[in-house]
């Protein structure tokens, strides 16, 4: 008898388990698809999460823009005659500026801009024009004698050919090879700044 009752009681505790574990066998297992569209979402919520607020931060944060001036000064009130000789004009701009007769000697105008200035009869003679932008000048007689135009810019520059360059070192600058025939024709002298021939810093034929 007591095998008996041992073995109903054994029975009717599982018959009271198995109605919850029929319940929750009525809910599916989530399928690998289902989790594999919950991690990506989960991994995209992250991600902007995390990221939105840095683009916020770049977006409010611009890095300064250094740009340099379409115009300047001289361009609104010609500087013709001006006197900057042995002056440190490293941060000045001349852009399309009217600089006609201006005296330049001895100065430092290393990596500035003259673009488009007009620089008709003016003297740089002894001046430091090392990466200097000259593009689009008007250079009629202007005077670079002993002058350091070495990696200066001159493209689009009239007139190049009547500009008085003995003494003066043109090294890197890239000039049109008809121009370069009438610079070359006229010129003599070595730089006493570098202590190369003009002639060879122009690669006169």
């Amino acid at each position: 008898m007591m095998m008996s009752l041992t073995t109903t009681t054994t029975i009717t505790s599982c018959q009271r388990v198995n109605p919850s574990t029929s319940s929750s066998s009525k809910t599916q297992p989530p399928s690998q698809k289902s989790l594999k569209n919950a991690l990506v979402s989960t991994a995209l919520a992250a991600t902007f999460a995390f990221s939105s607020p840095t683009i916020l931060i770049v977006a409010s944060n611009p890095p300064p823009a250094f740009a340099i001036p379409q115009t300047s000064e001289c361009a609104t009130n010609a500087c013709d005659d001006f006197d900057y000789h042995d002056q440190d004009l490293t941060q000045t701009y001349f852009t399309k500026g009217s600089l006609k007769r201006a005296n330049f000697r001895g100065a430092n105008l290393s990596g500035i801009s003259l673009f488009g200035a007009n620089l008709e009869d003016a003297d740089f003679t002894g001046a430091n024009l090392e990466n200097a932008n000259l593009g689009q000048c008007n250079l009629l007689h202007t005077n670079f004698t002993g002058a350091n135009l070495t990696n200066a810019i001159v493209s689009g520059a009239s007139n190049l050919e009547t500009v008085k360059a003995n003494d003066s070192d043109w090294s890197q600058v890239i000039i049109r090879k008809d121009v370069l025939m009438g610079i070359c024709a006229n010129v003599d002298g070595v730089s006493p700044v570098t202590g190369d021939p003009t002639a060879m810093t122009l690669e006169c034929p």
